[in-house]
């Protein structure tokens, strides 16, 4: 089964700057309704909801949280209808400066772990959040993003 953009609801996880803003303003430009979901950025967020149009809204939540999450679904699906795709896209906060990076003598299992809580739990809470509507709808789609750093680091990841 297939169900055209302009027929579809979907939710943008980290969708408040960066590569999720330009992700949600693709969908945006297909037609489809788009959630903008936010955890820190709701200035730009919001922003860009008013930039792309009716159908377009800006929601917080932090997607760490399953709780909130399906917070997040829940507003989604009371304003646009249910989600019919989702775009996880959201990456804990990070700063790309290889001299302030923690040396790995410095690291610790928090700062690993506050990367997986985002990156992949994130990722958990969203689909599991979305999948009962979906399966009803018997359509859906799942797209999760994560990062290029492996392959291009911006910050060595060995010392």
């Amino acid at each position: 089964m297939s169900l055209p953009l302009n027929e579809q609801v979907v939710i943008v996880s980290g969708a408040g700057r960066g590569f999720g803003a330009a992700i949600a303003a693709a969908f945006a430009r297909e037609g489809a309704k788009v959630a903008i979901n936010y955890r820190n950025s709701r200035g730009p967020a919001e922003d860009l909801a008013v930039r792309l149009g009716d159908d377009t809204r800006a929601f917080q939540a932090d997607i760490r949280s399953l709780d909130e999450t399906k917070r997040l679904v829940d507003e989604v699906t009371a304003h646009f209808g249910a989600p019919t795709t989702v775009v996880h896209n959201a990456l804990s906060d990070f700063s790309f400066n290889g001299d302030a990076r923690p040396k790995l003598d410095e690291l610790n299992w928090s700062d690993i772990s506050a990367q997986l809580d985002t990156a992949v739990q994130g990722a958990l809470n969203l689909i599991q959040a979305a999948r009962p509507s979906m399966a009803e709808a018997r359509f859906g789609r799942v797209v999760t993003i994560g990062t290029n750093l492996f392959q291009n680091p911006v910050v060595p990841y060995h010392d």
